[in-house]
């Protein structure tokens, strides 16, 4: 028969208190049931652990190292426990986050910081790419939460609004509107702009030729397959503008010049959204959402 962790704590209990009978006094059980998973696991060992006298009970020579061992035995026992509850309890375990703007600033990197002080036990890793593959990778259970901009339409998918990220006009240094207190979308007309391809590069695409078209005219907006980084870089060539949202303020930028862009109800800005699978179950994902219903409260 297997041994019983019982036993091992019975055992090691008498062997500190030298005495079954404080052992079991302890424990608030009878002196033989302690005697007896005693003497049972002597059995299984076929080893004599202890030496029963009038005075206690003292480990014998061979029940030195078999205690040590079941207290190592115990000590991981009670840390796998542990481990178990607080994975349980969403204190411990993993979470894979898809997103497709900059860590270096903005909401997501606070929500990040935040979530890794709280549960610092929890293994958080991230995945950059765009939305197809993000709506991709959580129907696979690659990702178990999705951070964009725009619409995953799935009664798959779980959706809760989070937070919206200023939208800015990167300009090189030396144009017109970069010493401009405001700058508004009618001043951005007649101006080339290049957007790339990541996301949310699609959804600035959408929103500056909302804003700018006009009857006989659309802007001059093209994408290129590059990383927003190298994008905002070439603005600094002065051949054309481009969008970015706020998050990306965390980079340094030789040369270029972020203004907000103003509508006239206030600033324009570009909302983010999360996402994960509605079968999901984790305890870590229950933890983050909870942070994130705390921490951006929905009106």
């Amino acid at each position: 028969m297997p041994l019983e962790t019982k036993q091992l704590r019975y055992a090691v209990l008498a062997a500190d208190m030298m005495s079954f009978s404080k052992a079991a006094s302890f424990l608030n059980i009878k002196q033989a049931t302690l005697s007896r998973n005693v003497l049972n696991l002597e059995h299984r060992l076929g080893l004599k652990l202890f030496e029963r006298q009038t005075r206690g009970a003292i480990l014998t020579p061979a029940g030195i190292p078999i205690i040590d061992a079941a207290r190592r035995i115990l000590t991981e026992v009670d840390n796998l426990k542990s481990r178990a509850r607080a994975i349980r309890n969403g204190d411990a375990g993993e979470l894979t986050i898809g997103f497709c703007s900059s860590l270096t600033a903005g909401d997501l990197r606070f929500a990040i910081v935040e979530f890794q002080r709280r549960f610092p036990d929890v293994r958080l890793n991230g995945v950059e790419r765009d939305r197809d593959f993000l709506h991709h990778a959580l129907h696979a259970g690659v990702i178990d939460l999705a951070v964009v901009t725009g619409d995953l339409a799935d009664p798959a998918i779980k959706r809760r609004s989070l937070w919206s990220e200023r939208v800015m006009v990167a300009l090189p240094e030396g144009h017109p509107l970069a010493e401009a207190e405001r700058v508004y979308w009618h001043d951005l007309r007649r101006e080339t702009f290049v957007l790339g391809t990541q996301d949310p590069g699609p959804d600035l695409m959408r929103l500056l030729r909302a804003r700018l078209a006009e009857p006989g005219y659309e802007p001059e907006v093209e994408t290129q397959d590059v990383s927003r980084e190298n994008v905002v870089a070439m603005v600094s060539a002065g051949w054309f503008l481009t969008l970015v949202s706020e998050s990306a303020l965390g980079f340094q930028h030789p040369g270029i010049v972020f203004r907000e862009v103003h509508e006239t109800t206030g600033q324009a800005r570009i909302d983010y959204g999360c996402y994960w699978r509605s079968t999901d179950s984790s305890p870590a994902l229950r933890r983050f959402l909870g942070l994130i219903r705390e921490r951006y409260p929905e009106t």
